[in-house]
């Protein structure tokens, strides 16, 4: 079987990763609030919570794949 080596991790996959994870933090949180709040506030109120939370989760998803995605080192090699 080939093995396949991958680069390490750039410093800005690991920002992007621990972003991702803020992010997703973030979506989690918005749940439990909008679960809590939902039925106290007005129709719009419950609108824009459910779709910051949609925001955070999504940015998470997107970030989460540019931290983990194994990226070569294109720079050409000095002689």
């Amino acid at each position: 079987m080939l093995e396949v080596k991958h680069p390490p991790k750039r410093l800005w996959q690991k920002i992007t990763t621990v972003i991702a994870k803020l992010s997703f933090v973030a979506a989690a949180i918005g749940v439990v609030l909008t679960m809590i709040y939902g039925g106290d506030v007005s129709e719009a109120n419950k609108a824009a919570m459910g779709a910051t939370t949609f925001i955070c989760f999504a940015i998470g998803v997107v970030l989460e794949c540019m931290g983990s995605t194994s990226i070569p080192n294109l720079k050409p090699e000095q002689d």
